[in-house]
């Protein structure tokens, strides 16, 4: 992240030849950075409307800060030297960006819910899916044209995510000292260490657990799953309903399922032909009879099922 105080300095007019150049090309390299340089610009120009009417003692106030900082420049030079140069009120306004701006970005994060939108990184699946790395560690798995943005909030005490649509498979980095918490329309899903899965389709948000355990609020009412444990909410209709799945799959190889299936059902599967072992399925494997289930996977993957004795041959 780029120092506020030399994008101050820019704002001004009061940088160097190289640090002019090194803001511009810092601007230049990412849409997130241009984004970010037109909120100063914003809050800059609010915050000389306010040094107007202010009667803080900007100077008193100034003091007291770099009482407890040895520097606070980016080009390195004393920090008298670069008061003079800048000014008081200059070096109020410094101030003024840095902390508006900190605190402008928690707000804005921690009221997505509400209608704005949050700062962070965006992270977006095309055509294909996605598989990517969050800031924190976490990898996530996006559905086709999912789309998500991640910010690890202010001095990085909390990480979010604001999911705008599409399911994305989570597999989250522990940290018990900073939550990571999802929002999803008007749901929100605060994770207590675990991978899962959330989709969004406008109003209606499905959270499924595969191991570990999530809280997820919404319609006034908050559930705790664990492991193979499902809700779907829809703030639109007002529908609130807790099921059992088999597993999420994505792309998940058949020998995987037949596995999920053994375990849940008590059932002994094995393959009569070796060929189809990974032929891959992407679904919500709900908690139906075996019947049920077996129809939904040789349905989809053009397989058959068959009982042979106490065993069931795929083939």
């Amino acid at each position: 992240m780029m120092d506020d105080v030399l994008l101050t300095k820019y704002l001004l007019n009061e940088t160097n030849e190289l640090e002019a150049k090194t803001v511009r090309q810092w601007i230049a390299a990412h849409p997130d950075n241009g984004r970010y340089y037109s909120r100063l610009q914003l809050i800059w120009g609010a915050s000389r409307s306010l040094a107007a009417e202010s009667r803080v003692d900007e100077q008193g106030a100034w003091e007291r800060f770099v009482a407890r900082r040895d520097t606070i420049t980016a080009s390195q030079v004393p920090v008298k030297s670069f008061i003079r140069k800048m000014g008081w009120l200059r070096m109020a306004a410094v101030l003024t960006i840095a902390l508006v701006a900190a605190f402008g970005s928690y707000y804005l994060m921690e009221t997505g819910q509400t209608g704005y939108r949050f700062s962070g990184a965006v992270h977006e699946a095309g055509g294909t899916v996605n598989t990517d790395t969050l800031a924190d560690g976490s990898v996530i798995t996006l559905s086709k044209y999912a789309s998500l943005r991640f910010s690890q909030g202010l001095f990085r005490q909390k990480r979010a995510v604001e999911l705008r649509r599409g399911s994305v498979f989570f597999e989250v980095a522990a940290d018990p000292e900073k939550p990571f918490v999802i929002q999803s329309g008007k749901v929100t899903v605060t994770v207590l260490g675990t991978s899962f899965h959330v989709a969004r389709n406008g109003d209606e948000t499905t959270v499924t657990v595969e191991s570990g355990k999530v809280k997820v609020a919404g319609l006034d009412k908050a559930v705790e799953l664990e492991a193979r444990q499902a809700v779907t909410i829809n703030t639109a209709t007002q529908h609130f309903e807790e099921h059992r799945v088999i597993g999420v799959l994505d792309h998940t190889p058949l020998w995987r399922i037949a596995g999920m299936l053994e375990e849940t059902y008590h059932v002994k599967i094995v393959f009569g032909n070796h060929t189809i072992r990974d032929l891959p399925m992407t679904t919500t494997l709900h908690h139906g009879t075996l019947e049920e289930t077996l129809h939904i996977i040789t349905e989809t993957l053009g397989v058959t099922a068959t009982r042979q004795g106490d065993q069931i041959v795929l083939n």
